[in-house]
């Protein structure tokens, strides 16, 4: 019979700092293999991540145990002390609470006396806190010093911009890379000095097939098809890089923790600038007027706020429904808008476009019905997401366990019966050959499921995970998209073409909205333009009480334009006068019964004195002021 796994586990990351001596590797070999033999643990097998963190779990040799774990040929993990499994709490207690008992896969943590069949574990979850918080001060502690550096004039980015290479290998040293400067040079000539505007510019690198930045420098994620792919926001992005006039620009951005990855801009005046560091592809009076130049445009191309001027808010999550191509921002007298790059660059797709405003309006009201729903009926989520799955694959596990059970008794039978002649030699052969050949199946069946349910496992927990996370939120963190927002719960969003011909702005149309590690839940969440009647009575009241509440302020309220907003209004079977009349008719009540004079009422109506009630009254309700006044009261 084969003689299952006792695994030893060793982490070492160099953020273990002081306790370097302690944590290395072959302390923890000699330490696990100790303790193995000291306690009548046989067949040894080592795992070792040498150089990992424990806040990432995407370690080769964790991964290939876990799979191990997975296969069945594991039965205990031995481990210096559960800070070597992993130092984020949840997702080790996941692990060692949730998945690794399925398995029925024992974990000890040998210097911390953890036991995971000992019922004497209380102290474990606190533990586990200590460890995150343990990685939590080490990261601060890099970030800290990577400050020092950064404050010193020390370059902190891992690699050259475009125009430029390392000296002998050293990234804080850059010198000039002739071969892509020269191109460089180009673009900042053809802007400033021949007046090409930078889509011209992208479509004169294409066209003479010039590689693109990261084609040329070799990086990973660039793909064939894209070699020659320069667009706006390439050329734009390279035009505003300070570091080509030579200078160290540190600080752009920010980490959101140590647990994400993901970075976030940090506003210009912030960043800290170190002149004259490195040999300089652009003179500084031909930089500066290319920046005079940028802003020109912008000014003159623009004019939302400066929230809205911020081109990374959905950057590099939009996608096409249609061809799967990314949407990139635009602006149109003043609009700014979104669509299929596709159809922009090489005018093939359909014109798939979206407004900025739209496109916000939408997915705040889709991260808050997702709060409300993860909030109010956690368990509809979880059902979604596969959390049933689990509960019926648990019972199929069951089911066979309890058939393999009955098989093994049976079997015992049958050869009790053959012993004791109680049956021929040929019916013995008969049943025992049937009862092994279902066996045999089940066990095959067993493992394929074992197999699924660990998989709906990992899944789960990572779902679980961002629940979590959107729970934490407070209802009030809603009332506004921020940036932090969109990085954090929204991996991409894929948008479709609007449903009709006279739809372009404001008709309905898929946009399916996905979250990390929940994915796309669209159907637990209605994702919708709200019509435009809707969206004018969220808007009118206030409109009404500054008194302007016409149709071109309401269309520029709603970001729209008044046509589009019309023509909306059509398609919907009204018109803006008839909503207006609805939302008066709806603020007249509520003042009546808040027992509100008609001094009182008339400025909430968005009329300049109370006459214009009275005319109000007698056109648009039927009847006079007095009269609607009693009827509301009475039906009170």
């Amino acid at each position: 019979m084969y003689e299952k796994i006792t695994a030893l586990y060793c982490r070492y990351s160099h953020d273990d700092g002081q306790e370097a001596e302690n944590a290395s590797i072959t302390h923890q070999k000699a330490l696990l293999k100790e303790y193995a033999e000291n306690n009548g643990f046989t067949n040894l097998r080592c795992y070792v991540d040498d150089g990992y963190t424990g806040t990432n779990f995407n370690r080769p040799d964790f991964q290939r145990m876990m799979e191990d774990v997975e296969n069945g040929i594991i039965k205990t993990i031995l481990v210096k002390d559960m800070s070597r499994f992993g130092r984020n709490y949840i997702l080790v207690g996941q692990y060692v609470e949730l998945v690794l008992p399925q398995h029925g896969v024992r974990v000890i943590g040998v210097t911390d006396n953890y036991d995971s069949y000992s019922t004497e574990n209380d102290l474990f979850a606190f533990e586990s806190i200590f460890a995150e918080m343990y990685a939590a001060d080490i990261s601060k502690k890099v970030t800290y010093a990577k400050h020092t550096l950064g404050m010193n004039g020390v370059k902190l980015k891992s690699r050259p911009l475009y125009g430029y290479r390392r000296v002998d290998g050293d990234y804080t040293r850059w010198e000039i890379d002739e071969e892509s400067a020269k191109i460089v040079r180009m673009i900042f000539d053809m802007f400033l000095n021949q007046d090409m505007s930078i889509n011209s510019i992208a479509k004169y690198l294409r066209t003479n097939k010039i590689p693109t930045p990261n084609t040329y420098m070799g990086y990973k994620y660039t793909t064939v098809n894209h070699s020659y792919d320069w667009c706006f926001q390439i050329v734009k992005r390279l035009l505003g890089f300070q570091e080509y006039c030579g200078d160290t620009v540190n600080f752009k951005t920010k980490q959101i923790s140590y647990k994400i990855k993901k970075r976030l801009p940090i506003p210009k005046e912030d960043w800290i600038i170190f002149e004259n560091q490195h040999p300089a592809i652009i003179s500084r009076e031909d930089f500066e007027r290319t920046q005079e130049k940028l802003r020109n445009i912008a000014k003159n191309s623009f004019s939302q706020s400066n929230e809205m001027k911020n081109d990374t808010f959905f950057r590099n999550k939009l996608f096409c429904a249609m061809c799967g191509g990314k949407m990139y921002r635009g602006s149109e007298k003043g609009s700014i808008y979104f669509q299929c790059r596709t159809y922009q660059v090489y005018n093939s797709c359909i014109s798939n476009y979206i407004t900025e405003n739209d496109l916000r309006r939408v997915v705040l009201d889709y991260l808050q019905r997702l709060y409300t729903t993860v909030k109010s009926d956690k368990n509809t989520i979880i059902s979604k997401l596969g959390f049933d799955d689990i509960a019926e694959i648990e019972k199929q596990i069951r089911t066979v366990e309890n058939r393999l059970n009955e098989i093994s008794r049976i079997l015992k039978q049958v050869y009790e019966q053959k012993f004791h002649s109680e049956i021929s030699d040929l019916q013995f052969k008969s049943e025992s050959e049937t009862l092994c050949r279902e066996k045999e199946g089940l066990l095959q069946f067993l493992s394929n499921v074992t197999a699924k349910r660990s998989t709906l496992n990992k899944e789960n927990m990572s779902a679980v995970k961002m629940l979590d996370q959107i729970s934490s939120y407070s209802e009030s963190d809603f009332d506004v998209l921020t940036q932090e927002m969109v990085d954090t719960l929204i991996e991409k969003i894929v948008i479709d073409k609007p449903m009709g011909q006279r739809e372009k702005n404001y008709g309905k149309r898929i946009i399916d909205i996905y979250v990390y590690e929940l994915g796309n839940i669209s159907n637990l969440i209605d994702v919708r333009f709200k019509p435009f009647s809707v969206r004018i009575k969220e808007a009118a009241p206030q409109l009404l009480l500054e008194r302007r509440c016409d149709r071109a302020n309401m269309a520029l309220e709603l970001g729209t334009k008044k046509s589009s907003m019309v023509s909306g209004l059509a398609e919907e079977h009204t018109n803006f006068q008839t909503v207006i009349v609805e939302v008066r008719k709806e603020i007249l009540i509520d003042a009546i019964e808040k027992g509100l004079t008609i001094k009182e009422i008339y400025p909430l109506l968005g009329y300049p004195e109370t006459s214009n009630v009275y005319w109000f009254s007698k056109r648009f309700l039927g009847m006079t002021f007095n009269d609607f006044y009693d009827k509301i009261k009475n039906e009170m």
